[in-house]
């Protein structure tokens, strides 16, 4: 077994999407003078490797805290789709997603994670390929990018609306080889929230 570490690091001042509050961590308490340690965290869900709920985009009531443990990890599969600007569905896609659970695009986005083009030109999804993926009732699409679309945000709602989680954000994608077979972990706090920040992993059979 290996497991392999699909999250950026939660920091002070690390980046968000545009227009979104930044994240502040602080230390509250040092040992030295206080006689122990202790942190204190300001920050929105949408922060990092996080999983988006269907309250994120959706007129409803389920917090992520509703769903069953189960819609957070599964068996995994990875799809390669470098320099695509508009993700379309192919033949390959078929034979790749077939019986699993969670699905992870790899594009390559995240070496421009923190700069300007990691929001600006990151792919978006076509939406033949969304619907193969609700087709395949997978519950989570991860995706190595911010989103997997812009305004409207047409994609976020037609998954999260057919119960498939956004798991945004995730790096070290080019780790997992394409022969492996895979589960992804991905879970959030037990929190009343339309989304939340995770730990994401894939764990190598």
């Amino acid at each position: 077994m290996r497991l392999i570490d699909l999250s950026h690091t939660i920091e002070n001042g690390m980046p968000v999407y545009p227009g979104d509050s930044g994240l502040k961590l602080v230390q509250t308490r040092i040992y030295s003078s206080d006689n122990y340690n202790n942190h204190s965290i300001e920050t929105e869900m949408h922060v990092g490797t996080h999983l988006d709920g269907p309250m994120h985009m959706l007129d409803v009531n389920k917090y992520l805290c509703d769903f069953e443990l189960e819609n957070f990890c599964g068996k995994g599969c990875i799809i390669r789709s470098h320099n695509e600007n508009l993700i379309k569905l192919k033949e390959s896609h078929l034979d790749i997603v077939n019986g699993a659970e969670i699905v992870l695009l790899h594009t390559g986005m995240d070496k421009f994670y923190g700069l300007k083009e990691y929001y600006s030109k990151h792919p978006i999804l076509d939406m033949s390929f969304c619907e193969m993926l609700v087709r395949n009732k997978i519950k989570i699409l991860g995706i190595d990018m911010p989103s997997p679309d812009r305004f409207p945000f047409d994609v976020h709602k037609y998954l999260l609306s057919h119960g498939v989680l956004i798991l945004e954000n995730l790096t070290n994608l080019e780790k997992i080889n394409d022969e492996d077979s895979f589960e992804v972990m991905a879970f959030p706090l037990k929190i009343k929230t339309d989304s939340c920040m995770v730990r994401a992993i894939a764990r190598i059979l």
